[in-house]
């Protein structure tokens, strides 16, 4: 390859980089800060697209799929709240649900919300456990037939491997100072009363589900304990068991957030995503999935406090951390 072709190739690179930014910028110009195009009575649509984490970005990792930001999903929803040509917000929920302190994050963002216009969800393929944690506060609730929802539990998964290390000759050398530091250490066997921990907080954790949900969708609480089973329904049973309204699609959705504030048929629905660029692919290689550290995030591990938080998730049933 000669010297004045890889010239050529650098600069064609960066023409292109300062194309998508410059093109970038153009649109955010065009949209506005909120990323609303036009201006006048309209809905926002907002997405709520894979697992939640309480990461300041969300994104795509290579292994562990799509993630969506508690802090880029409160943002979005607290500027609808804040816009006066706003009138009502609907959330299309894909989720089969993540952090669990993320998750109350949004839940209270969407109380707010509520108490000030119409919040409209719509349930796509999966809205559980956390999913459906921040759909319950909302003022009316869709699901498909064949959603799968509910999920309403917690639950901790872990690793041990200390038998694999012993077998090969590998000791694992901890310090700490203070008896539960290295809780949940993948390279010795749970002790009983470390056990006993996590089980209370495990239970704690569920009951602050259970009340908001019972909270959310004006339930008695002991109804929705005998729910929170961690059983998945699909949205037909969830009708029937008052966890969702109505079934239908976004559709339908739409025409009920019009309907809820009093707007015409016609009124626009207008998406708010975060805008994304070319730059992203980046993200993608080096992004943490969540609950392991990404193949380009370095090799220091994640320290037990981390990945205590981590691990301590309202997802579904098969859904893999």
């Amino acid at each position: 390859m000669s010297r004045k072709f890889t010239t050529g190739l650098i600069i064609f690179l960066l023409f292109v980089a300062a194309l998508v930014l410059l093109s970038r910028q153009f649109l955010v110009g065009m949209t506005g800060k909120d990323g609303f195009a036009g201006r006048g009575d309209r809905i926002a649509l907002v997405y709520v697209e894979g697992a939640i984490t309480g990461d300041a970005e969300s994104g795509t990792s290579l292994f562990g799929g799509s993630y969506v930001s508690s802090v880029e999903l409160i943002d979005m929803l607290e500027e609808a709240r804040e816009d006066d040509d706003i009138r009502a917000v609907i959330l299309r929920v894909n989720s089969p649900g993540g952090s669990a302190a993320a998750s109350h994050e949004i839940y209270e963002e969407v109380v707010k919300v509520n108490a000030e216009k119409p919040v409209v969800v719509s349930m796509g393929d999966v809205c559980a456990s956390g999913g459906y944690y921040i759909s319950s506060p909302a003022g009316y609730v869709f699901a498909n037939p064949s959603t799968l929802t509910g999920s309403i539990g917690v639950i901790w998964d872990s690793l041990e491997y200390s038998s694999l290390l012993e077998r090969y000759g590998i000791r694992s050398i901890t310090l700490k100072a203070g008896e539960f530091k290295d809780i949940g250490s993948m390279t010795r066997e749970m002790k009983g009363n470390e056990r006993a921990m996590l089980q209370r907080m495990l239970d704690q954790v569920h009951e602050q589900f259970i009340n908001a949900v019972a909270e959310g969708r004006k339930m008695e609480v002991e109804d929705v304990r005998k729910l929170a089973t961690g059983m998945i329904y699909t949205g037909e049973n969830a009708l029937g068991l008052k966890l969702v309204d109505e079934l239908g699609g976004l559709e339908a959705a739409k025409a009920k957030a019009r309907e809820l504030a009093g707007l015409p048929e016609d009124a626009e629905v207008v998406a708010y995503k975060r805008k994304r660029t070319v730059f992203d692919i980046f993200d993608m290689l080096s992004a943490e999935s969540v609950g392991y550290p990404g193949p380009l995030r370095g090799l220091e591990p994640p320290s037990a406090l981390e990945t205590l938080a981590r691990r301590l998730l309202l997802h579904d049933i098969g859904y893999t951390n």
